[in-house]
């Protein structure tokens, strides 16, 4: 398989919720990425982002040397900095004010974490249901109690070996998405599928 070229881990993700676990998984299974997915209690709590950089905090959020070893990433110890790596932020942004909003969106929020420079923020607006249905992808609005079994049905996991139709999988879902100005999700499949390019180098 292409991706066991790979050493290191390339692209972590912190989740927002079960929902968004379960995208991220049907995108890392399709192509066999090495993602790793941070998440609240394995996606069953919701991490906001008034609560993001609470949540960055402390563990291995302590330092790049930890963080890096905890997630498989790859350290120059000489110029203390992750190499080959991104931290991409899924989150949804209607659980907290237009000023915070904007400050996420835009990085500011981030400003003087030891992450900053590797954080990719990711926004719906103003959550994956509202993105999801605009896409098309699913047909109406569903109960917070349907959220888990819905997504894993939408976004099924591939255990099966990499193959033209796994990418052509990731392919139309960015392509259903990459018009829609509320979210800039593409910008994470984007970089997935040119990692899977780099390994067929």
């Amino acid at each position: 398989m292409p991706f066991e070229r790979h050493k290191y881990t390339k692209c972590a993700v912190i989740v927002h919720g079960k929902s968004e676990l379960n995208l991220v998984k049907y995108i890392y299974t399709n192509l066999h990425l090495p993602v790793k997915i941070i998440a609240k209690e394995k996606g069953n709590k919701s991490i906001q982002i008034n609560g993001l950089l609470a949540f960055m905090q402390g563990g291995y959020f302590k330092s790049l040397k930890s963080f890096a070893d905890e997630y498989s990433i790859e350290y120059d110890n000489k110029n203390k900095c992750l190499l080959n790596f991104k931290l991409f932020i899924i989150m949804d942004t209607d659980d907290c004010d237009e000023y915070t909003r904007d400050n996420y969106i835009s990085g500011e929020l981030f400003r003087g974490h030891i992450l900053e420079k590797y954080i990719v923020p990711l926004y719906n607006i103003a959550n994956l249901e509202e993105i999801m249905i605009k896409a098309e992808i699913m047909v109406r609005k569903i109960s917070g109690s349907e959220k888990g079994s819905y997504y894993t049905k939408i976004f099924p996991i591939n255990t099966k070996p990499i193959s033209i139709d796994t990418i052509e999988q990731v392919k139309v879902f960015a392509n259903k998405i990459k018009n829609i100005k509320q979210t800039n999700m593409l910008e994470f499949i984007d970089y997935c599928l040119s990692q899977l390019e780099v390994a067929k180098k």
